[in-house]
């Protein structure tokens, strides 16, 4: 059995995919590995060249593009490592990355998932500026409730929290995010505060060219994540029925921050409530949507009063502030 089954999915071929390929067959700890599902492509291991011949890199071929979901789980399903480790197929791990994870899941055995801090890089692999991370359990925790604590691909843990958690094929988008934040319901999750990962940004990554698809699956995470938080059903139906054809047809982040706003406030749920609306005065400013967030906020202070200091700190200055949270 090897230490780490390391995942990752590829739908398309381009300029970075070698180079992610290459940062996990050059990591310290040798022991691992390395399943990539084809999703759709046809190419097979001729889409990785010379690294493909690895004798460690297991390929699994899907005729079609079946989202992320489909090939993570598809891919955890065939693992049998001890840890798993997600990567995405633009990034770059650094050499010490999985030597490093497996040293602290390893030490502190309550811990089920563990985050590396990262630093974001250009089409061209030069460093930008540090990727946000929150790097302490209870950080995490109550972050969670928003959005992702640390960055996605960065992910490593215990093989029962994969197993038991498989990502959901309802979030076309985010179901690194949807599955983190049910997972850290029942499993403590931290980050290391090094630099263990270089997360690249570019014009043709999925949360640039699906930009409304993200917003919106994001947004159902979270009033999902409200709701068993709460000791409520997560829905009555099925997650694909409840926002009709909104994978298909999503519309803009200003309209879907605007309907969870109402529908958070609704549910009774004023936290998040105020949160997606100064989400939607980030993406839309004019009278129309001050209007909308206005009356999202005096609404959410009229339910609790007793929250009004977290709820006028969280609408004026975000969740890091309303919380006391300090990225790395």
């Amino acid at each position: 059995m090897p230490v780490v089954s390391v995942i990752m999915a590829f739908h398309r071929v381009t300029p970075h995919l070698r180079p992610a390929v290459r940062s996990i067959l050059h990591q310290t700890l040798t022991d691992f590995e390395f399943i990539i599902v084809d999703n759709g492509t046809g190419l097979g291991l001729t889409a990785l060249g010379d690294e493909g011949r690895d004798p460690r890199i297991r390929l699994l071929a899907q005729t079609t593009n079946q989202g992320i979901a489909a090939a993570h789980n598809l891919a955890v399903a065939q693992s049998s490592g001890e840890f798993i480790a997600l990567m995405d197929y633009d990034d770059v791990a650094l050499p010490r990355r999985f030597e490093r994870q497996v040293a602290t899941l390893r030490a502190e055995s309550r811990l089920g998932l563990l985050f590396t801090h990262a630093d974001a890089i250009d089409a061209t692999g030069r460093v930008i500026e540090p990727q946000f991370t929150l790097a302490t359990e209870r950080e995490q925790r109550i972050f969670s409730a928003y959005s992702m604590p640390a960055t996605p691909p960065t992910l490593m843990g215990r093989r029962e929290v994969f197993v038991n958690l498989p990502m959901r094929e309802e979030f076309w988008v985010s179901p690194d995010y949807d599955l983190f934040s049910r997972a850290v319901e029942t499993w403590p999750a931290h980050a290391l505060p090094e630099v263990l990962f270089h997360y690249r940004r570019h014009a043709e990554q999925t949360t640039v060219i699906a930009q409304s698809l993200q917003v919106q699956n994001a947004s159902r995470v979270r009033l999902l994540t409200a709701r068993r938080r709460s000791g409520r059903p997560e829905t009555s139906g099925a997650l694909a029925e409840e926002f009709g054809g909104w994978r298909n047809h999503p519309p803009l982040p200003a309209v879907t921050y605007a309907e969870f706003a109402r529908r958070a406030l609704e549910e009774n749920f004023p936290l998040l409530a105020v949160y997606f609306a100064r989400k939607l005065l980030s993406v839309r400013r004019d009278l129309s949507a001050l209007k909308i967030a206005a009356g999202v906020l005096a609404g959410a202070l009229r339910r609790a009063p007793g929250q009004t200091p977290i709820l006028l700190r969280l609408f004026f200055t975000g969740p890091l502030r309303a919380h006391a949270l300090r990225p790395v």
